[in-house]
């Protein structure tokens, strides 16, 4: 929606990116989100056809540009001749010998890409892209739009350290090279020590769990209705999943989606309440996985007495974990899906 709000704008080029499509979070280093970037900026470039006025030298540039951000974020090789009696060099090059009258071997000399899972260590300063990447943005700034990239998915990161290792060398370049970044972070940035990660943003807009409430999810039922999913839900099956969603847009897309391919392995053309219940409770043992008695002690103190410490430690993680969801800034709820499976009355209630 932001990325269409600022193309109706008519000022800017924008670049959403939704990085865990792109590549494994979980190997994710600095320099990645410069390598996507700039893979898709290469590609709105050329979409929108803004190489057509260029001129012949102009072209060129940009094509050595090109590849030079398709060789960071991919990774380069080289073939390399080596004599039998000397070493490898890094710096030969294969024009420099002739393999017909010398003796020697080929060697492929390698240099990893910034989106090539398993990711590397970091081995390349990222100033390595900084120039083929100014080459398409001062293409595009001549034309008087301003570049805005859109990254999503990096909430999953929900560590803040582990979110800011990745996105702070990146960040500050593409500041630096005149291009504005909306991104999707952690909760964990809002709370605890991820409060010192905040201060290095100019804004941070928090964006609360929708209401579930029956009387208030005529949202969460657009958005099902909006991907087609009233084909195939009736009203008390989408009454469900929005209520067991908790809000939560991802979730509530990944029940509809898992109940439909519940009722299609079972030959249902419908979604019926049993296979709404069944993805339920598959998401409410997900969030349970790995919760120790202590963390479910707190999720039963919260449901009872309504009241959440968002200073300690352990609550701080099932918030940003999404077990425990925020709907204002006083109003603290467990995720409907787990609170079914732990909230039931104990033997000796």
């Amino acid at each position: 929606m932001a990325e269409r709000w600022l193309e109706q704008q008519g000022q800017t080029l924008s670049v959403y990116i939704d990085i865990s499509a792109e590549t494994d979070l979980s190997g994710l280093n600095s320099g990645a989100l410069l390598a996507g970037f700039g893979l898709h900026l290469t590609r709105e470039f050329s979409g929108k056809g803004f190489e057509d006025s260029l001129d012949d030298q102009q072209k060129e540039a940009l094509k050595t540009a090109r590849s030079e951000i398709k060789g960071f974020a991919f990774g380069t090789t080289k073939s390399v001749w080596v004599p039998e009696d000397e070493g490898y060099q890094p710096d030969d090059d294969p024009e420099d010998y002739e393999p017909d009258y010398e003796p020697g071997r080929w060697v492929t000399r390698s240099v990893p890409g910034k989106l090539k899972p398993p990711f590397p260590a970091l081995q390349r300063d990222i100033q390595a892209i900084r120039t083929p990447l100014d080459a398409f943005i001062s293409a595009v700034q001549a034309r008087s739009l301003d570049v805005v990239v859109i990254f999503d998915g990096l909430d999953r990161l929900i560590s803040p350290d582990k979110f800011w290792a990745v996105v702070h060398q990146d960040f500050r370049a593409l500041r630096r090279m005149r291009v504005a970044v909306l991104a999707a972070a952690p909760l964990s940035v809002l709370y605890g020590e991820g409060r010192s990660i905040s201060e290095h943003f100019d804004r941070i807009h928090h964006m609360a769990t929708l209401s579930s409430e029956p009387e208030n999810n005529s949202y969460l039922k657009s958005v099902l209705s909006h991907r087609g999913g009233t084909d195939i839900l009736g009203p008390d099956e989408a009454e469900l999943i929005c209520c067991a969603s908790g809000g939560v847009l991802r979730d509530l897309i990944t029940l509809a989606r898992d109940a439909g391919e519940a009722a299609y392995i079972e030959g249902s053309d419908r979604i019926l309440p049993e296979h709404a219940n069944a993805v339920i409770k598959q998401l409410g043992e997900s969030y349970r996985r790995g919760l120790g008695p202590e963390r479910v002690k707190i999720l039963r103190k919260l449901s009872k007495e309504r009241f959440f410490d968002v200073t300690s430690s352990p609550n701080i993680e099932l918030l940003v974990t999404g077990r425990v969801l925020e709907y204002s800034a006083g109003d603290f709820r467990v995720h409907p899906a787990l609170g079914a499976l732990i909230l039931k009355p104990e033997k000796n209630d």
